[in-house]
């Protein structure tokens, strides 16, 4: 017994040697160390480090949540249509003037022939603040890396857009705030939509874009066509437009189209232009000889084309030609193919609410497949001009400053002419004799 307390005593008394023997080591070991200015140095270094590094975490932390609580953020990409709205209205409203700039430049041409550059200055990529309705907003405009879209210019030809986005913030504001700040914004434009007439054309595979700034509506009555014409076609959009529920109630799709042909120059596209303004329509033109666009690209415009918009494919006869019996279809020179676009305008996955316009110098060149009735309600012929015609045209150029006489006289005149001519021969005729109805009748020939 007296053994076994002695050899524990003797193990206690090495384990408490030992223990101090290390921690002897251990203080040794950190004078030595903390004696080292390097080492001292560092580990201050780096005891600072790890404290900044806390306090930044803990302010980012902190701040994100704030802005997450009392912040509102608005995110836009040059995608939307508001973009370009909501840059000029910053710019035009702002009460506080930004040092960072970026210029818009454009080419403008007098008639006189005169070129004059346009520049438009405009918030720069970069952060902002302005002011506006008693709010200072953070404005932020940045460039997407490595993001670019595949747009087409007006030209028909791809090119690549650079993407932009900007982000708008503001303290306590509410997602009201920013509804009215867009409605803020769009109201110029949407007021210049009701004295303008929109064209928008394919800017990609996908979408489509306004082409250039709005054109100035025309007056249907600008359009001198035969008697009736006008009218039959007003009518019938008229009766259109006010039967959607008849249409869904029978279970027919609620499209329609027409198809305008007659020689170069009888005023197709005109024509359409008028209605679409009468109707406060816009235009959407598509190019069917375009290389870039396919089948799929084809269905997807179409169905998506703006609201309230005309869907125009001018001189489809240039896209395709009449097929003949036992000849297999080709493409030419473009990318889409007939069946294609058949589909397209009345396949099972066609849109609905949709009015089509289809113009031809030569209908007798289009597949019967593609007028038929169902693709093509109503069918016009816009010819030469008539007397009836002539005397209108002729009496809108110069209005109250001829008399009855005169007028008779020109239609005369026109009327022994050898060959019919068009609306735009006539009209390049009286443009260039705009200040004396006389002249217009004593060189009648050049109309030939």
């Amino acid at each position: 017994m007296k053994h076994m307390v002695m050899v524990s005593n003797m193990t206690n008394n090495g384990t408490n040697i030992l223990d101090g023997g290390y921690q002897d080591a251990a203080k040794l070991i950190m004078g030595q160390l903390l004696s080292n200015p390097l080492f001292s140095g560092g580990a201050l270094l780096s005891i600072a480090g790890f404290l900044m590094y806390l306090i930044n975490w803990a302010w980012s932390f902190g701040y994100g949540l704030f802005r997450q609580r009392f912040f509102t953020t608005l995110h836009l990409t040059n995608e939307n249509m508001t973009y370009k709205w909501v840059i000029d209205h910053i710019n035009q409203n702002s009460k506080w003037e930004t040092q960072n700039l970026e210029v818009n430049t454009t080419l403008n041409q007098k008639e006189t022939g005169a070129s004059r550059l346009s520049h438009k200055l405009i918030p720069g990529l970069g952060s902002h603040y302005f002011y506006y309705k008693n709010r200072v907003i953070y404005f932020q405009r940045a460039l997407e890396r490595g993001e670019h879209a595949i747009v087409r210019n007006e030209q028909g030809t791809r090119e690549q857009k650079i993407m932009e986005s900007i982000v708008l913030s503001t303290f306590c504001g509410s997602p009201e705030f920013w509804k009215q700040f867009l409605d803020d914004a769009s109201t110029a434009y949407l007021k210049a939509l009701d004295k303008g007439l929109t064209i928008y054309a394919c800017v990609s595979s996908m979408s489509w874009g306004v082409s250039g700034d709005l054109r100035n509506k025309r007056p249907l009555e600008t359009v001198i066509l035969d008697d009736g014409i006008a009218e039959k076609i007003c009518a019938d959009i008229e009766t259109f437009n006010s039967s959607e529920k008849w249409y869904l109630d029978r279970g027919i799709p609620y499209r329609r189209g027409y198809l305008l042909y007659g020689p170069p120059g009888t005023g197709k596209s005109s024509f359409i232009a008028a209605l679409a303004s009468h109707f406060g329509y816009g235009i959407a033109t598509l190019n069917l000889s375009c290389q870039n666009l396919y089948d799929s690209y084809l269905q997807t415009l179409i169905n998506n084309t703006p609201p309230k918009t005309f869907l125009l494919l001018e001189d489809i006869d240039v896209a395709f030609k009449k097929r003949e019996t036992g000849e297999k279809e080709t493409q030419s020179s473009c990318a889409i193919t007939l069946s294609g676009l058949l589909n397209a305008i009345d396949g099972i996955a066609s849109a609905e609410k949709r009015i089509l316009f289809m113009t031809t110098n030569f209908k007798e060149n289009l597949d019967g497949a593609l007028i038929r009735s169902g693709r093509v309600d109503l069918q016009i012929e816009l010819g030469n001009y008539t007397p009836s015609m002539t005397k209108k045209m002729f009496q809108r150029f110069y209005e109250k400053n001829v008399s009855e006489e005169i007028v008779q006289e020109f239609c005369e005149a026109s009327s022994k002419l050898e060959k019919p001519f068009s609306p735009a021969q006539l009209q390049k005729h009286l443009i260039v004799y705009k200040d004396s109805p006389k002249a217009a009748i004593e060189n009648v020939h050049e109309l030939q």
